[in-house]
């Protein structure tokens, strides 16, 4: 049993390379994110390949994750931008509330609201792409949809991110390789609801894989 544990095709094999291409799969995410631009279309290769590794399928780490970067990347990108400033106004209204005297706190308490579904909906919609075939609007409306139906799902993914931020605050390499492991676990939650919606997505969404194959011919 020893020997067997350690052969090529052993579990101490297997495991370690599924660790190395984690933390592979994680610098990748770090190094294509650090224009900051491109944070969506990399974080999208990030799902996509974790995608694949959570259904066992084949693939290469650099392969996949290149191929889903070109292939999301003006999609991924406007969403991204879209985001931030949408998230940079409402934080930047909520910090100025006192301006508007007593209804700021009416203002600060709808824009709070606000707040949180984009955020509910950032933590859906790379993924989402991910999968699907999606224009930008059914994008941010299926993220908004599935986020708000799902909600118990979205806790857990809230807490996940929370303590992905908290790590990294306290030790901040953890970037290095927590991120995947955020990824990883937060994929295996929402895919389980995404099976749900696939093959087909509102607004003639297609699998990627599709278009994977639409590219190779």
């Amino acid at each position: 049993m020893r020997k067997g544990f350690f052969d090529l095709d052993g579990p101490f094999n297997r495991i370690g390379t599924f660790v190395f291409d984690m933390v592979f799969l994680n610098l990748l995410w770090f190094l294509f994110s650090i224009p900051l631009v491109t944070f969506g279309a990399s974080t999208t290769a990030l799902f996509y390949v974790v995608g694949k590794k959570v259904r066992k399928e084949d693939g290469y780490i650099f392969k996949d994750f290149w191929k889903s970067f070109k292939m999301n990347f003006k999609q991924a990108t406007a969403i991204w931008l879209i985001l931030i400033l949408l998230i940079s106004v409402l934080v930047f209204n909520m910090s100025n509330v006192a301006l508007y005297g007593e209804l700021g706190r009416y203002i600060f308490i709808v824009q709070a609201a606000v707040l949180l579904q984009l955020l509910i909906i950032s933590l859906y919609i790379f993924l989402l792409l991910s999968r699907l075939y999606l224009t930008l609007s059914s994008a941010f409306k299926m993220a908004f949809v599935i986020g708000n139906k799902h909600f118990f799902t979205t806790i857990l993914c809230i807490i996940l991110f929370e303590i992905l931020i908290i790590a990294i605050y306290i030790y901040p390499p953890v970037i290095l390789f927590g991120v995947v492991i955020y990824a990883y676990l937060s994929y295996y939650l929402i895919g389980k609801i995404l099976k749900r919606y696939l093959p087909k997505a509102e607004d003639g969404g297609q699998e990627n894989e599709k278009q994977e194959q639409e590219m190779e011919e």
